[in-house]
């Protein structure tokens, strides 16, 4: 009887090891969450540590709904991934070609990165601040149409999208190049000097007006103080720090890169971005971005920006004070999403028309936020059993039996051989 005893306590303590499984992909360990505002349990460069919602107070049940409702709608959300005091909490990849590997378009997000860079140059040294003027940076072009306003412009200028160019391209649509001005960049010989050549339209620092030419402008003084390509500065001082695996960044007529629109990151990577600015620019004991910095390029401005409330901009970061986030915003559905007051990033790629209904605010408001409202699930449906747990129990239950029947036999024979 002792050793029947044995051998059910062993299975046992063997099938409960097998008790609970995280609610999502891509993960390796179930880990308790850490306290808000205390400090880093560990750094992602080498890769993000997962844990469940449960663990770290927000209710499972109702992020899954959020799946299903992305599901029952068909909205073009490809993935997203939830990071919660610095762990992977939920990953989703909602279309068989993008995985956790896929190197997805940025759009517009890539906007963020560029103005990541100038914040990096700033914390080393290479600029002195964000008044230097732009024209200073490219002495070896032959300007057209000067203007006294134009000789005025500086970084904060291009950084806050008031440079005062006369630039649309919001009004028509990315096809033609005679009528809207990022196509005629696009369509240019030299890029920059595009920009730098278009007329005046107001004073800099005075209308906001959506530039994706202001954004290739930063990416070029990077490339102007540094004495090295955009990609080599951001891959020494941003991507390799941050453990980013770097896909591809496209080129602009003039050899110049992309840094409006065409860098290709995983989702991710680009959470990372997020996590560097909720940790106030640092990364693992190193001041990547200066502090300052983040607190500007995170707080609008206050000239009004062309959506209105509840849309606030500030150093080529969106801010939205109704849902306590300020986000990077990408065509067709590219967002990172930085919450501190949650200790939270979220990061999406999608692909929605541009004339659609673009989800991702609603689904961050009414199923993301409210899952930490809401708190962990009072049912414990994060701990459920998994698969192996379940073949546990069922070859549990059918062969404990017949270990006791053999056993009680075996003794039963013992007994009966037993000299008297």
């Amino acid at each position: 009887m002792v050793a029947l005893l044995l051998i059910i306590l062993f299975l046992c303590t063997t099938m409960s090891s097998f008790s609970t499984v995280s609610g999502q992909s891509g993960t390796d360990e179930v880990v308790p969450p850490s306290q808000k505002n205390a400090p880093r349990d560990y750094w992602p460069t080498e890769g993000w540590r997962g844990s469940t919602p449960q663990e770290h107070g927000m209710n499972n049940e109702t992020l899954y709904d959020m799946v299903r409702l992305i599901d029952a709608q068909d909205y073009p959300v490809l993935s997203i991934v939830i990071v919660k005091d610095g762990y992977i909490v939920f990953e989703q990849y909602l279309s068989e070609y993008l995985t956790a590997q896929y190197h997805h378009l940025l759009h517009s997000v890539t906007k963020s990165f560029a103005g990541t860079l100038i914040g990096i140059a700033l914390q080393q040294g290479l600029l002195s601040g964000v008044n230097e003027t732009v024209l200073s940076f490219f002495p070896e072009y032959e300007i057209a149409n000067p203007d006294p306003r134009k000789d005025r412009m500086t970084i904060e200028d291009l950084l806050t999208m008031t440079p005062g160019l006369d630039w649309d391209e919001w009004s028509t649509p990315y096809v033609d190049p005679d009528t809207n001005t990022l196509m005629g960049m696009m369509y240019s010989s030299d890029a920059v000097k595009f920009v730098l050549d278009r007329p005046m339209a107001s004073e800099p620092g005075t209308t906001w007006t959506y530039c994706g030419g202001a954004s290739v402008l930063l990416g070029a003084i990077i490339q102007q103080v540094s004495n090295r390509s955009t990609l080599e500065f951001a891959h020494e001082y941003l991507f390799d720090p941050l453990g980013i695996d770097y896909g591809t960044w496209y080129l602009l007529p003039g050899g110049w890169y992309n840094t409006q629109g065409g860098l290709k990151l995983t989702t991710l990577d680009i959470a990372r971005l997020g996590f560097l600015y909720l940790n106030n620019g640092t990364w693992d004991g190193t001041q990547i971005l200066p502090a300052d910095f983040i607190a500007r390029a995170t707080s609008p401005i206050d000239i009004q920006n062309a959506l209105g409330e509840p849309f606030g901009y500030g150093w080529h970061w969106w801010i939205r004070s109704d849902l306590g986030v300020y986000f990077a915003y990408g065509r067709y559905g590219q967002k990172i999403m930085v919450s501190p007051e949650h200790d939270l990033v979220v990061a999406f790629n999608a692909m929605v028309p541009d004339d659609g209904y673009d989800p991702e605010f609603d689904l961050f408001r009414d199923y993301i936020l409210k899952s930490i409202e809401e708190g962990p699930d009072e049912s414990g449906t994060d701990s459920i059993p998994n698969q192996v747990y379940i073949t546990w129990l069922i070859v549990g239950a059918a062969i404990i039996p017949v270990i006791a029947a053999v056993i009680y036999v075996s003794v039963a024979r013992f007994q009966h051989r037993k000299p008297r």
